[in-house]
């Protein structure tokens, strides 16, 4: 009796025990998250808008865990309550407009993603997420020569996914993720027979950025046989504006210098008598009817130099400007020496001129040339030079338009720098 008394103690004391174990809940520590949602706004220099179609209120919000789990979700901003309640550990989060199609009119997409951020219990953290313009802006303006000249004239850009289409009268902006663009412009004219006539011209983006501006400027010629194109990136500074959107972005002024009123005219990439670091320079001249002060414009080659103007260089309407890497380049007069910030590759690069601005976000452009694509000569001990037949900005771009100089300078070398060039045979 007295074995069964203490076996039936055993029992309940375990079910006892066991009882509560049930009981004991896991109490998970957690803290508390605020998010803030901004805006990050590009403000162009070309006088156009950049339009909203949603508010920050109406982006989606996903907060992830740091491994890439999602945690949690909501459709629109304006549902998040003020404070999230999360378990303690590591997170980001994700923010985004829904309206990412592969190509629109006025249809900007932002996207912006935090930092990884440390949520601690019983803590308050607050977290902004800055959304960037997240597609690519592509316009497309017509040049006096196309409107008085031409009967039709349309541009199509395209991507893998889709296309838009620039006809003569739009004036919208087009965004696109992205891809690849490739260009098509169809001219069409009337003969002097009144029969139709039409020019194509095709071209492409390869490597379009986020958040940047590409403008397509379309110019041709009936008369001379040829129609060119160039494409303007508008890299202004972007500025930031945090949870209010405004569609009035005109209100950064344009550039002092309009484009094509300097052309760079002559290249000496590379030198024979001299090094390059001795012997590099180019020159440019002032298209526009007016003088033009050079002080604080800023000198570009392709994105890796760049360099501000310092001295107060005044130029005259026709006058021509050289700069030089070194004092010992050329005995010209009329020189301004920017050292090491440039450096012009023997094969070629993009060489450019913009407005005042920093070194890494110049003002609007004024002129740029490829010195190292189709057409453009190739040659040692002799600068290349824009044939003085062809000093405008749309020839000024073509490399059937340059030439090897052929008159001897004070180094030995072949070249007119600070003059009038050599004219192409």
């Amino acid at each position: 009796m007295k074995n069964l008394s203490s076996l039936l103690l055993c029992l309940m004391t375990i079910f006892i025990l066991s009882c509560q174990k049930d009981e004991v809940k896991i109490i998970k520590k957690t803290g508390r998250l605020h998010i803030d949602i901004g805006l990050f706004i590009s403000v162009n220099e070309m006088n156009s808008l950049l339009k909203s179609t949603q508010a920050v209120e109406d982006f989606r919000v996903t907060i992830y865990t740091s491994d890439g789990l999602e945690a949690m979700a909501f459709e629109s901003a304006s549902v998040m309550p003020d404070n999230i309640e999360l378990e303690t550990g590591d997170y980001y989060v994700e923010a985004h407009s829904d309206n990412n199609l592969p190509a629109a009119f006025e249809n900007p997409y932002y996207y912006g993603v935090s930092n990884v951020f440390t949520i601690s219990s019983n803590m308050q953290q607050t977290v902004l997420v800055n959304c960037e313009l997240a597609n690519t802006i592509v316009s497309v303006v017509y040049s006096a020569n196309i409107m008085s000249s031409f009967a039709d004239y349309t541009t199509t850009v395209s991507s893998a996914l889709d296309s838009l289409v620039f006809s003569n009268s739009e004036t919208r902006m087009g965004y696109f993720q992205t891809l690849p663009l490739d260009i098509m412009v169809e001219l069409t004219y009337l003969k002097p027979d009144g029969s139709e006539a039409s020019k194509s011209l095709s071209g492409s983006i390869p490597n379009p950025l986020a958040n940047r501006h590409y403008e397509i400027f379309v110019d041709a010629l009936i008369d001379e046989g040829m129609a060119t194109f160039q494409i303007l990136l508008d890299e202004t500074e972007v500025q930031v504006e945090v949870i209010e959107i405004t569609d009035d972005s005109n209100n950064q002024p344009s550039g002092a210098v309009g484009y094509g009123e300097i052309l760079i005219t002559e290249i000496m990439n590379n030198p024979s008598a001299l090094s390059d670091t001795e012997g590099e320079w180019f020159e440019i001249y002032n298209n526009s009817d007016h003088v033009v002060n050079l002080q604080n414009l800023v000198l570009g080659r392709d994105d890796a130099n760049r360099h501000i103007i310092t001295d107060p260089i005044e130029l005259s309407p026709a006058a021509y400007f050289v700069f030089t890497r070194n004092e010992l380049a050329t005995d010209a007069t009329n020189v301004y020496i920017y050292g090491s910030d440039i450096l012009l590759p023997n094969t070629g690069a993009v060489l450019s001129i913009y407005n005042e601005g920093t070194e890494t976000n110049p003002g609007a452009l004024i002129f740029s040339v490829n010195y190292g694509g189709d057409n453009f000569p190739d040659n040692s001990g002799a600068s290349i030079s824009l044939n003085p037949d062809m000093i405008n900005a749309a020839d000024a771009i073509i490399g059937t338009s340059w030439c090897t100089s052929t008159s001897v300078y004070n180094t030995g070398d072949f070249g007119t720098p600070g003059v009038v060039n050599d004219f192409c045979q």
